[in-house]
């Protein structure tokens, strides 16, 4: 078995893996570049006997892409197991079990139903009642519109964990809705975003701290997933070995969904992978009305020749841009930025 890296450059991957045995875990992937998977797939064939690559996916044509065998669907959690996710969720005040209200924790049924079987909604209405400590609080929880359907899923119940938050944390968490799904987060850039756009409000602490503060609260109320500390490198000098740390993040995407929900048309994305955009999406000769409405506020360029979309789709209009984030390299300049009078952030992001 191979022992967990770190970090492994893909130039190494080869070597790691000759000869062993491993069992290698992807999990939530909705790249469909074809060559990658094979880039992948050729390195790793050089693994020992009784290797196996387990991947997970909410895209089919994802799992049909990617599998050696025949896909295996995942059917809802039962009962008991959600019961088990409120509970400890929700009870995570209490040290000892005979210590939770019995009139809460006969209530705990009627909220499993709520769930649909799914994991992330009972862990999202979890962390909602585990602020609640009245039987009141809990019936309020009840009341409102969380109902799951096969048209909206469990977006209601994760809308109610986002209406649950402070305002200023619902501004911070909504603004997530610019990435696209399954982006990797640097949580420093994230915090210094947050800032810029006044979303953190000034007193006796340092900003950075609160901002800390705020995503550590939203982290543990399942907001963010996959919080950890990873080992990157510049490209330029990657085989020099030369490293920095930083902490990134993922943010599950039907919590994406419920920061779409919120953000609506303020975010445009401009994308070669069409098929992962929820949102706005860029077409390759894109026009103003097809990705950059005018209510854009908020816009990431993830795609070739970043600059040459947004320079022929701001040619002709003036939407009140407040954030450019570019996941690429530019070859020239932007030539329509000065039109963007209230543009607040702007970051490059190799």
């Amino acid at each position: 078995m191979v022992q967990k890296q770190q970090f492994l450059p893909k130039y190494n991957l080869q070597n790691v893996v000759s000869g062993q045995r491993y069992l290698l875990v992807l999990d939530d992937v909705w790249t469909r570049e074809v060559h990658k998977w094979e880039q992948l797939k050729a390195r790793l064939q050089h693994g020992g006997m009784g290797s196996a690559v387990l991947t997970t996916t909410r895209d089919g044509r994802v799992a049909e892409m990617m599998r050696t065998v025949e896909a295996y669907n995942l059917t809802a959690l039962t009962d008991q197991y959600i019961k088990e996710i409120i509970e400890t969720r929700a009870f995570s005040c209490f040290k000892k079990e005979e210590e939770r209200p019995s009139v809460l924790v006969n209530m705990v049924d009627e909220i499993v139903e709520r769930c649909a079987g799914s994991p992330l909604a009972a862990t999202a209405l979890g962390s909602v009642l585990c602020t609640k400590t009245t039987k009141e609080e809990w019936e309020a929880v009840l009341s409102r519109s969380i109902i799951c359907t096969e048209e909206n899923g469990i977006l209601p119940i994760l809308k109610l964990s986002y209406n649950d938050l402070p305002s200023h944390m619902k501004q911070c968490f909504a603004f997530c809705a610019i990435f696209p799904k399954d982006h990797k987060i640097d949580v420093d850039k994230l915090i210094q975003l947050w800032i810029a756009h006044g979303f953190i409000q000034e007193n006796q602490t340092l900003l950075e701290t609160i901002g800390k503060q705020i995503f550590n609260e939203l982290a543990s109320r399942s907001f963010f997933q996959d919080v950890k500390q990873v080992q990157d490198c510049v490209e330029e000098i990657e085989y020099n070995g030369l490293f920095y740390s930083r902490t990134t993040c993922k943010i599950h995407d039907l919590m994406h969904d419920v920061a779409l929900s919120v953000m609506k048309k303020e975010c445009a994305l401009a994308t070669e992978e069409t098929s992962k955009i929820e949102c706005v999406v860029a077409t390759e000769e894109p026009s103003q009305s097809e990705w950059l409405p005018n209510t854009a506020r908020h816009l990431f360029l993830s795609c070739k020749e970043p600059e040459r979309k947004l320079n022929s789709s701001l040619e002709n209009s003036s939407p009140a841009i407040q954030t450019l984030l570019c996941d690429g390299h530019t070859e020239s300049s932007l030539q329509h930025l000065a039109k963007c009078s209230s543009l607040q952030a702007f970051q490059l992001c190799s």
